[in-house]
């Protein structure tokens, strides 16, 4: 995919890569509990770049938020592969990182940290020229962009509905919540908590890969996808585990729902493999695992041509906040963006001012960049604590 064409000089030489791990511990009593396990903490591993003019911006590997102590290793191991080196548009980083590293970082959290570098370039060229990042990503698509609530973790079928309710009077208009560890309990809290939104207010039921680290079979992710299907859900959410592309075929050729998936899919490899096997009416690329803005572009391109639609997972501190953000409002066919409502200090403190967040709808930034900003005080406030993060039990 060529650069946008614009006026601004997108040319960079990258002098230096930091890596960045930050936490952000909830105190004792306050942990976010799900059938998942305990959230402990809000972990974030950030990627800053220097340019040749000193200019500084900032990228972040999603997968950092389980898995931060991996990353630092691989930006030191990328670091020789891109400083010094003269590129012409910053989203010529990722494929140029990866045409170098072919050999050992083939998707993954490795090519996560490739994204970040990338976004990181594009937040700093964005920067330095006083525009948007959106501005370098192809050029504002929309003023503004549907959201919808996510998060919906509690233990109990009370907690979820209080959840719920609370998303509701913030606004949205779609709220997404997650299954239970069994399919049975899964179908009881949909007959517990559909029923009681509001006329009008749409749900996703999220079955965390059906379910997480102990998968249920094809058989009852159909199952539980039939009643999803019965309450009208606008969508029906990673039924299976990511790497399962036949039964995310299967399921979707079984079910009057539309079936959604894989956010951490690490490639648009395996997004074209999803797509050509049809197993997803929604694609869910997310800019922090994928490789950057323009392989998220690359999978949103791939969707349009499968006549699918793209909404992106948007789960981590307010650089992957900002990254998405500035990456769909770039692109003519994503026209709605995840918005966590769970508590996430690092997402609130890295950006420069709050979202433009109204009624259900986000308005596109102006800042110059990303709209993100990393300091020393920052830093020492939420020092990396390893152990925490979003562990799946």
């Amino acid at each position: 995919m060529p650069a946008p064409a614009t006026t601004t000089d997108t040319t960079l030489v990258v002098t230096a890569l930091r890596p960045v791990l930050l936490s952000a511990r909830y105190a004792p009593g306050e942990e976010l509990t799900w059938v998942g396990g305990t959230i402990r903490s809000w972990d974030a591993a950030l990627v800053e770049v220097t340019l040749s003019d000193g200019t500084t911006g900032l990228g972040e590997a999603g997968a950092g938020i389980m898995a931060a102590s991996a990353v630092p290793g691989i930006v030191d191991s990328f670091a020789r592969y891109l400083v010094g080196e003269p590129l012409g548009h910053p989203l010529e980083v990722g494929d140029h990182l990866r045409a170098y590293t072919a050999f050992w970082s083939r998707g993954g959290i490795l090519n996560g940290v490739a994204g970040a570098i990338e976004t990181a370039c594009v937040d700093a060229v964005a920067k330095r020229a006083g525009v948007p990042a959106y501005e370098l990503l192809g050029g504002l698509q929309r003023p503004s962009i549907e959201t919808y609530a996510s998060g919906g973790l509690g233990t109990t079928f009370d907690e979820i509905a209080d959840w719920m309710f609370a998303q509701v009077k913030a606004g949205f208009g779609t709220v997404k919540f997650r299954a239970m560890r069994d399919p049975d309990t899964t179908i009881r809290l949909l007959d517990s908590v559909v029923p009681k939104l509001p006329d009008g207010i749409r749900f996703v039921l999220d079955a965390v890969q059906g379910c997480a680290s102990a998968p249920w079979s094809e058989e009852d992710a159909i199952r539980v996808g039939r009643e999803v299907a019965h309450f009208g859900a606008r969508w029906y959410e990673e039924p299976c585990q990511a790497d399962n592309v036949s039964g995310y075929a299967r399921v979707r050729a079984a079910l009057d729902v539309p079936v959604s998936g894989v956010e951490s899919n690490g490639t648009v490899r395996e997004f074209a493999e999803l797509i050509a096997a049809g197993g997803v009416d929604v694609a869910q690329p997310d800019v922090t695992f994928v490789g950057g803005p323009r392989a998220f572009s690359e999978v949103s391109a791939l969707a349009t041509d499968a006549g699918i639609a793209v909404v992106p997972h948007v789960w981590g501190s307010g650089v992957t906040f900002s990254a998405n953000l500035h990456t769909v409002l770039a692109q003519p066919n994503v026209e709605l963006f995840e918005y966590c409502t769970l508590p996430n200090p690092l997402r609130d403190a890295l950006l420069v001012e709050p979202p433009a967040f109204a009624g259900g709808v986000l308005t596109a930034p102006t800042q110059p960049g990303l709209g993100v900003e990393l300091t020393p005080e920052l830093e020492a406030a939420f020092p990396f604590v390893a152990g925490g993060g979003h562990v799946i039990r």
